[in-house]
């Protein structure tokens, strides 16, 4: 049986999947916004919201006496039409490293979704990407490649934002 999830586009995916929970673990994304901009810069998602969750009662008394309560956001690029090369990105980069400044941001994930094979200078630069203030995430439609940056917030976006699923790759198993 096929998700309703293919039927939406890789980004509506994604904010379906934060939507029901994923990432929570990591961070409890409450406030969505579709198409944001910033400067001349289009975000087809931001998302923003706090490290320390708002579950039931242990899990809400743990988290308000030992977890820390950092501001952090999900920004998504939908580069499925037209060209994106590592100007583009590093373009993006800058963006969110500036919102991550004036807004306190303790850190954030910036997740770019293409059409087509992704570019070898792509994969170079996101696998090298070494600042632990952001994690990096491109993934394919077509190809379903995920390249991800080697840190631990680069690393959650596929284990808690389940990047695969939202791009349609069955493997990634149903959740839900």
């Amino acid at each position: 049986m096929r998700s309703t999830l293919q039927e939406f586009s890789a980004v509506d995916a994604l904010e379906h999947n934060l939507l029901r929970g994923a990432g929570r673990w990591v961070a409890d994304l409450t406030e969505f916004f579709r198409d944001y901009r910033i400067s001349d810069t289009v975000f087809a998602l931001y998302a923003r919201g706090k490290t320390r969750s708002s579950g039931f009662i242990i899990s809400r008394f743990f988290s308000s006496t030992v977890l820390p309560n950092y501001s952090v956001a999900l920004f998504c690029v939908d580069a499925t039409t037209g060209t994106f090369n590592t100007d583009s990105l590093r373009k993006r980069i800058d963006v969110v490293a500036k919102v991550s400044r004036e807004d306190d941001l303790r850190w954030a994930w910036l997740v770019v979704i293409l059409a087509g094979n992704i570019q070898p200078s792509i994969v170079s630069f996101v696998s090298r990407y070494d600042k632990k203030e952001l994690g990096l995430g491109v993934g394919s439609t077509s190809t379903k490649q995920i390249v991800l940056s080697d840190s631990q917030i680069g690393r959650s976006i596929e284990k808690h934002l389940k990047l695969s699923k939202a791009l349609g790759d069955e493997k990634a198993g149903n959740t839900d």
